[in-house]
């Protein structure tokens, strides 16, 4: 499988700051980490009733880790000095404008996750519409995996 070409200028700069890692070939596997997605996106689901917050934080978590199982196939990595925001443009900078919403995903997680004195909680819409984003990425991941070879070949 060939290198995925799009997007390498941003994924070099990544890991040339050391915000993203190579892994060795072997542990170039994104399959776990999309099956982990699944189950998290089921919790996000069951939740809607009954924690938007927890539902919103859930789906995030699940578009997070399709983004990161992509990456992973290509024997990448985020580092925990670029986190979920390099993540985030590699991503982007990859697999293109249809994964833009990642970065509201992103935002309003943290706003849940570490509330201010602005602290408003996820609506039941806001909530579902996360939901909905996350489905949307798990699904065009599950299609994408297959085509990545490793970033290093």
């Amino acid at each position: 499988m060939a290198r995925w070409a799009r997007g390498t200028p941003v994924v070099e700069r990544l890991l040339e700051a050391g915000e993203l890692d190579s892994l060795h070939k072997s542990a170039a596997d994104g399959a776990p980490l999309l099956a982990q997605a699944e189950r998290r996106l089921k919790i996000a689901e069951t939740a809607l009733e009954i924690d938007s917050d927890g539902a919103y934080t859930n789906a995030y978590d699940a578009a997070r880790l399709a983004a990161t199982a992509l990456l992973v196939q290509q024997g990448l990595r985020p580092t925990t000095a670029g986190g979920h925001r390099a993540v985030e443009e590699a991503l982007i900078a990859q697999f293109g404008p249809g994964f833009s919403r990642f970065s509201v995903l992103r935002r309003r997680r943290h706003e849940l996750d570490y509330p201010s004195a602005t602290y408003t909680e996820a609506s039941q819409a806001e909530a579902a519409d996360a939901v909905g984003t996350a489905r949307a990425f798990l699904d065009a991941a599950a299609k994408i995996l297959p085509q990545l070879g490793f970033f290093h070949e």
